[in-house]
């Protein structure tokens, strides 16, 4: 009887854990800290600090310090004239922080929806894992299609006045 509870508690914990592509973190490891960067906010910030938090549920992360580590192991010690600095957060503790960036992976909907909210209306550069998650108002993602570019949610942008260098936008596909 103690064996299958093991069990069952294993193979329940699988289930609610959301699965992540290796590649697309790769990838999202690589690009989001450089887009963050195209920000005028953050480009013109006088601190020689990139503050980054991945934000996930408890069941996630072991994923979300994966990605911290694949930004990491891109950057090690610069990107540009900022030193980067990652947290790993939950909804519970995101707001305690001051970030310069979010990356938001797998919540559910209300909290993608309050989460990206507080980051806009604090101007924090928001960035979501599955593109599907644009719709709760995150910034940006990573279209992945045919070709692999950033996705940029144009209403957000204007909304709360997100600047970014016109190369950026002029490669990206827009979400709206």
């Amino acid at each position: 009887m103690h064996k299958h509870f093991i069990l069952f508690f294993f193979l329940s914990v699988q289930l609610f854990a959301t699965q992540y592509d290796s590649t697309v973190m790769a990838i999202e490891a690589k690009l989001f800290p450089k887009i963050a960067l195209l920000e005028q906010h953050i480009k013109n910030d006088p601190l020689s600090m990139l503050q980054i938090s991945i934000v996930a549920k408890e069941l996630d992360l072991d994923e979300a310090s994966a990605f911290k580590d694949k930004i990491m192991s891109n950057y090690p010690k610069k990107l540009g004239n900022k030193e980067i600095h990652i947290r790993l957060d939950t909804y519970e503790t995101i707001r305690q922080q001051a970030v310069d960036m979010i990356i938001v992976l797998s919540n559910n909907n209300e909290e993608l929806e309050n989460i990206a909210s507080w980051a806009n209306q604090n101007h924090i550069v928001s960035f979501a894992y599955d593109s599907g998650h644009m719709k709760y108002g995150f910034l940006a993602s990573i279209y992945i299609g045919k070709s692999t570019k950033p996705y940029i949610n144009k209403d957000v942008m204007l909304k709360y006045n997100f600047i970014f260098d016109s190369y950026l936008l002029q490669l990206s596909k827009i979400y709206q």
